[in-house]
């Protein structure tokens, strides 16, 4: 399925059934969003390694001017120790940190979730993490993504992710960054990884339904209750 996009590209669209059954229409990103967005990642790291090679060499540079000896192999090791960790922790980190985007994906409102439609989790970001030096190296992420109908990568499809280009009203931009939710629902940072993506599915496509997702606005605050209320009898604490 094809939607017309603001600027006259034709965009696919993937349609996923959340476990709390809401169908949920997503805008998957194509290429040129999500090669824009690793731009400006890659330009960020770049940034964080000539700093880092800044004081790893400067540094170096003044312990030699005060007289001392240094070898300069274990200077050139440390700074190659940095440039992987920036490598690879720059998007473990954010992408945790940040529920699936980076800097780049967030200035260009791209989003990595599971093929269900919920947040990722460690184990996906890893996975993606290992996969992209090989596939972004040999380009070969770039032509996979052309090809593949859901604009998936190879990381994506070793991991079960897509990443999506979100679309969310003002008003439920603005619910979910300040966290107001409805009487009943606990901080979107005390829900599981599960809980939290039934919410956000719920919060976007709310508007929908025939009684403004009343229905499910209850039942899901029933649940919370109840669970507040299991993990106050296992805790031993009993119910206030």
């Amino acid at each position: 399925m094809a939607d017309e996009g603001g600027n006259g590209i034709k965009m696919k669209t993937v349609t996923i059934i959340t476990p709390a059954n809401i169908e949920v229409e997503y805008k998957l990103a194509g290429v040129g969003a999500r090669l824009t967005a690793l731009i400006v990642d890659t330009f960020v790291q770049i940034m964080a390694v000539l700093l880092c090679a800044g004081i790893i060499f400067g540094t170096n540079h003044r312990i030699r001017q005060a007289g001392a000896n240094t070898n300069m192999s274990t200077v050139f090791a440390i700074f190659i120790v940095v440039v992987f960790v920036i490598y690879f922790g720059y998007y473990l980190v954010l992408e945790m940190a940040m529920n699936g985007q980076t800097l780049g994906k967030r200035l260009f409102g791209l989003r990595i979730i599971r093929d269900n439609g919920q947040p990722i989790e460690f184990s996906q970001v890893l996975i993606r993490g290992l996969i992209r030096p090989v596939v972004d190296m040999m380009y070969v992420g770039l032509f996979v993504i052309l090809f593949s109908k859901k604009h998936k990568r190879i990381g994506d499809m070793a991991a079960g992710t897509i990443v999506v280009v979100e679309t969310y009203d003002d008003d439920i931009i603005l619910g979910i960054s300040n966290w107001e939710l409805p009487h009943g629902f606990p901080p979107l940072t005390d829900m599981t990884a599960e809980e939290r993506g039934i919410v956000e599915a719920w919060l976007r496509r709310r508007d929908s339904f025939a009684d403004s997702g009343a229905e499910l606005e209850y039942r899901l605050a029933r649940y919370f209750s109840m669970k507040e209320r299991a993990d106050c009898i296992n805790s031993g604490k009993g119910i206030q």
